[in-house]
C-alpha cells in the first residue's frame, strides 16, 4: 500500500508567485498586458497539479534481500522492483529506502521514465553488517510531470526484515567423550529403585508429574527437580554464554573499522564460539541446551543450529553483572550434560559460583573457555610478547581446574576451531593457545 502526497516544485513556486506578482501590479498599474501575463504564468503550475492528479499513475514496488541470512561480516543486498501499473508512462522517478538504523540517511535512485506496465529494478548493498536484526524500507518514491512542476510522492508501508546471524566456523570432528555423559547408552535404562539422589533427578519441565518432584534435591540446588526413571539416549550439551557487560571489552574505537568483530570484541568472540560449539554438537546427534542472560535463568533448548543462530543474532550484553541467579542451572547442567562454559573477566564472587558448580569427581565433563578479555581491550595491533597470560586469568583458571573443569585460555586472534581442539584434547596444563591474526 503508499500513500500519495503531491506538492508544487521550486520551479512551480516560483512561476506561481511571479504570476500572482504581475496580476497585482497589472490591476495597480492599469496595465492589461502584464495582468494576462501573470493570469498564464499561475495557470501553468495550477493545470499541470490538474494533469498529474488526474493522470492515476500507478506505481507499485516490490523488494527482497539477498542472502536472506547473512553471517556477520558479510554484505546484505536489497533488490528494489518497480512497477508501473497504469498505461500511461511516468516522468523521472526519485527513489528513496529507508537503510536501517545502523547506517544514516536513505539510499537513492534516480529512475528514467517508465513506460507503461515496465518493470525495472535497482540494488543497493549494505556491507559488513554485525550480527543483529535488521529492517531495510520502507520506500519513497517523488515523481514529476515533464515540466517538472509538481513533485507527487508516493510513500510505501511495506519493510524488508533479515537477519545477520554469528559466523559459525567448522570445527574439527571431535567432542567430549560419549562414556562421560550422563544418559549415554545404547539405549534407554532405568535407573534403580533405592531412593533418588543426584543421578536420578533432572530439572522440572512443563508437563512432569507433580508427584515426581524431589524436594530434597530441589532444596539443595535451588531449582525444582523430579525423580527421572529413565535417561535419554541422546547425549547433552550445555552452553553457558557469559553477556556480562563487565566481563567483557571492546578494542579502541580507532581500530574498529572495516575488522572482523571478533577481533575487536571479546562478547562477538564468545557469541561467534557459542553458535559453532553449538552447531556441532547438534551434527554429533546431542540435544543442546543454552545459558545466557543471568536474569532469566533457564536453559533454552534448541534442536536446529538454524534455530540457535537466530536466537544468537540478537542476543545483548546485559548489565547484571552476578551469576547467582542461575546458580541452579548451572549445577543441574553440570549433573546431566556436557557443560561448555564462554567465560569473560571473572569477580571472585563468579569464580567461586562456578567452581561449586561442577565439583571434581563429577562424571560429567566442564569444559571452560576462559577469554583473557585484556588482549581485546588492547586492540588487535598490539604487541603479543611472549603470550604469557595475566596472572589474573591464569589464576581464575588454575581455580577452574582445581574444581575439576578442563580450561582453556583464549587470547584475541585465536580461531574458534583452533581452542576447541586444544581444550578436547585435555591441555590443560598452559592452556594457551597461539594468537593467529586473520
Amino acid at each position: 500500500m503508499a500513500r500519495r502526497r503531491a506538492g508544487f516544485t521550486t520551479r512551480a513556486s516560483c512561476l506561481l508567485a511571479a504570476g500572482i506578482t504581475a496580476v497585482l501590479c497589472g490591476v495597480l498599474l492599469g496595465e492589461t498586458d502584464l495582468v494576462r501575463a501573470g493570469v498564464l504564468a499561475a495557470a501553468v503550475p495550477c493545470a499541470a497539479a490538474v494533469v498529474v492528479h488526474r493522470s492515476r499513475v500507478r506505481v507499485a514496488n516490490r523488494r527482497s534481500v539477498d542472502p536472506p541470512r547473512a553471517a556477520a561480516g558479510q554484505s546484505v543486498t536489497a533488490h528494489l522492483t518497480i512497477t508501473n501499473r497504469s498505461l500511461l508512462p511516468t516522468g523521472a522517478l526519485m527513489l528513496e529506502d529507508q537503510l536501517p538504523d545502523r547506517f544514516a540517511g536513505r539510499a537513492r535512485f534516480v529512475l528514467d521514465s517508465l513506460g507503461s506496465h515496465e518493470v525495472r529494478t535497482v540494488s543497493y548493498r549494505m556491507p559488513n553488517l554485525g550480527r543483529g536484526r535488521y529492517r531495510a524500507g520502507p520506500l519513497r518514491i517523488r515523481l514529476s510531470d515533464p515540466f517538472h512542476m509538481i513533485d507527487l510522492t508516493r510513500s510505501f508501508t511495506a519493510t524488508t526484515e533479515f537477519v545477520v546471524t554469528p559466523v559459525v566456523d567448522r570445527l574439527p570432528p571431535v567432542e567430549p567423550a560419549r562414556s562421560d555423559d550422563l544418559g549415554e547408552s545404547s539405549g534407554s535404562h532405568s535407573i534403580g529403585s533405592h531412593g533418588a539422589d543426584d543421578a536420578s533427578t533432572r530439572e522440572y519441565r512443563i508437563g512432569d508429574d507433580l508427584r515426581k518432584i524431589h524436594w530434597r534435591s530441589s532444596a539443595r540446588t535451588g531449582a525444582l527437580m523430579v525423580r527421572q526413571e529413565e535417561r535419554p539416549w541422546r547425549a547433552q550439551t550445555t552452553v553457558l554464554l557469559d553477556l556480562r557487560a563487565a566481563a567483557h571489552a571492546v578494542a579502541p574505537d580507532d581500530m574498529l573499522e572495516g575488522l572482523d568483530p571478533r577481533l575487536t570484541s571479546s562478547l562477538e568472540w564468545a557469541v561467534s564460539a557459542a553458535a559453532s560449539i553449538g552447531s556441532q554438537a547438534m551434527r554429533a546427534g546431542r540435544d543442546v541446551g543454552l545459558i545466557a542472560d543471568p536474569m532469566q535463568p533457564e536453559r533454552l533448548r534448541f534442536g536446529d543450529s538454524g534455530l540457535l543462530s537466530t536466537h544468537l543474532a540478537c542476543v545483548q550484553p546485559v548489565s547484571h553483572s552476578d551469576f547467582g541467579p542461575i546458580a541452579g542451572l548451572l549445577r543441574a547442567a553440570a549433573r546431566d550434560s556436557a557443560l561448555v562454559a564462554l567465560l569473560g573477566r571473572l569477580d571472585p564472587p563468579a569464580l567461586r559460583l562456578l567452581a561449586d558448580a561442577h565439583p571434581r569427581g563429577r562424571s560429567s565433563p566442564a569444559f571452560a573457555l576462559l577469554l583473557d578479555v585484556d588482549t581485546w581491550a588492547a586492540g588487535p595491533d598490539r604487541d603479543l610478547g611472549d603470550g604469557s597470560a595475566p596472572s589474573e586469568t591464569e589464576g581464575a583458571a588454575a581455580v577452574l581446574r582445581s574444581a575439576g573443569w578442563r580450561v582453556t585460555v583464549v587470547g584475541q586472534g585465536s580461531t574458534t576451531a583452533q581452542v576447541w581442539q586444544v581444550l578436547l584434547a585435555g591441555f590443560t596444563t598452559s592452556g594457551r593457545t597461539a594468537a593467529v591474526r586473520r
